[in-house]
């Protein structure tokens, strides 16, 4: 039996998954007895779930056996019986935690790389698995052959040897295992692709499992297309705010891309964020229906804490509008100067009439109006902000500034009556 070694090299400290079954066990004895020239130190790690009966002599058979190779065996107890009570599903709360141990364990006794024994027939599954369960848009369509970490690497050296071949490798060299009788049971999907689904496609004489392979590595690629689309749309159109923690982006350049772009965009700018969110492909499409919409303004919360912000032609992924102590309401001004309101800097000069002291300066209310400069009439607050397109918290912080008469004078860099050109200032301040 040939496996792929090209995942690591002979000076390299391999650590082997054994679970005892009649895979890893097998990779364990091709290892120790076909390969054992490339490698400079082999290590076994095994994780005892705890689950069942035959748990603890399966751990007391890989302890001898490694004893008996002379390998060093590190074993982890798992405790999920929290979880089997409640009825929870436990596998990917049990994979999780055991490749964290891995992680753990590889640092500390300083090896390299970790192999795993999945095989030919688990990559067919997983294909099969992903396709039918909608995880394919966004992922590698099956498994990796090697998989790459930041200080070690996951290598599959059987990924391209068929289970029929592992049986009889396993025969010929008779090597001990033990049968886990719980990957039999149906109840489990993966189970029941394994079983079930997989052998009836392949008695059909017209079709063949195999196929699979030829369409994941046709799907990989044009992955790789769209991903490559997605990182080229935020280098060349997401601008990004270190400070406030958000992306902005325009609205009408994000709908124009391909569904399946939108969602690999989306998924990099939540993990720049620090943010590993799975969103469904169903609910990013509801947002995107939403986006596309004529609605100027809305909100489409990510968590408790991130939104994404749609505020006329801008797309803005940033952290929920928190109450902010330190947000003016009221100010009064009684002489020349410069003040601070809310991130913008307003300057009064000293030639300001005196009577037009004092000034107040608020933030919009229900109502308010100002003069038209050089034409007849009055214009309400709030249409400027539309025209204007301010978005709405914004709205809540501009600074409206009423004379001694009750007259808006100034509404934040978008006006200033004409008699008072040059006399008040303001700008925002760049609080960004």
């Amino acid at each position: 039996m040939n496996i792929n070694v090209d995942g690591w090299s002979k000076s390299e400290h391999i650590v082997v998954a054994v679970s005892t079954g009649i895979d890893s066990m097998s990779l364990l004895h091709i290892l120790l007895n076909d390969y054992q020239d490339t490698y400079s130190k082999i290590t076994c790690v095994h994780v005892n779930h705890g689950l069942r009966n035959e748990s603890e002599e399966e751990e007391r058979f890989l302890q001898e056996y490694c004893e008996q190779n002379h390998i060093e065996l590190y074993v982890k107890h798992l405790d999920l019986t929290h979880l089997v009570q409640k009825g929870n599903s436990i596998q990917h709360e049990a994979r999780q935690r055991r490749y964290d141990w891995f992680e753990t364990i590889i640092k500390d006794i300083n090896a390299d790389v970790l192999l795993t024994a999945h095989h030919l027939d688990d990559q067919l599954e997983t294909i099969f698995y992903r396709l039918f369960t909608g995880r394919s848009t966004r992922n590698s369509l099956g498994i990796s052959s090697v998989t790459y970490y930041d200080n070690y690497r996951i290598c599959r050296p059987l990924l391209n040897v068929m289970k029929s071949d592992i049986i009889t490798y396993q025969k010929v060299n008779r090597v001990p295992y033990y049968e886990d009788l719980s990957n039999h049971d149906t109840k489990y999907v993966r189970n029941d692709i394994r079983h079930r689904l997989l052998p009836a496609i392949d008695k059909n004489p017209n079709l063949n499992t195999h196929q699979l392979l030829k369409f994941k590595e046709w799907h990989d690629r044009e992955l790789q297309s769209l991903n490559h689309q997605a990182q080229d749309f935020i280098i060349q159109f997401v601008s990004e705010s270190e400070k406030q923690r958000k992306y902005t982006f325009s609205r009408d350049t994000f709908n124009a891309l391909d569904t399946n772009v939108k969602m690999i965009v989306m998924d990099r700018l939540f993990n720049k964020l620090g943010q590993q969110l799975s969103i469904p492909q169903t609910s990013y499409e509801e947002w995107f229906e939403q986006i596309q919409s004529n609605k100027s303004q809305f909100n489409l919360d990510l968590t408790d804490k991130w939104i994404i912000q749609i505020a006329y032609d801008t797309l803005i992924i940033m952290v929920k509008s928190e109450v902010d102590k330190n947000k003016i309401y009221n100010m009064h001004i009684e002489r020349p100067g410069n003040y601070l309101f809310n991130g913008y800097k307003i300057h009064v000069s000293q030639n300001l009439p005196l009577t037009t002291y004092p000034l107040k300066v608020r933030v919009r209310q229900t109502g308010d109006v100002f003069k038209l400069n050089g034409q007849e009439g009055h214009k309400k607050v709030s249409r400027l902000f539309i025209d204007n397109k301010i978005v709405a918290d914004e709205r809540e912080h501009i600074p409206l500034i009423i004379n001694n008469s009750n007259e808006i004078i100034a509404i934040g860099c978008l006006y200033v009556q004409e008699n008072f050109k040059d006399l008040i200032m303001i700008s925002n301040n760049g609080d960004e």
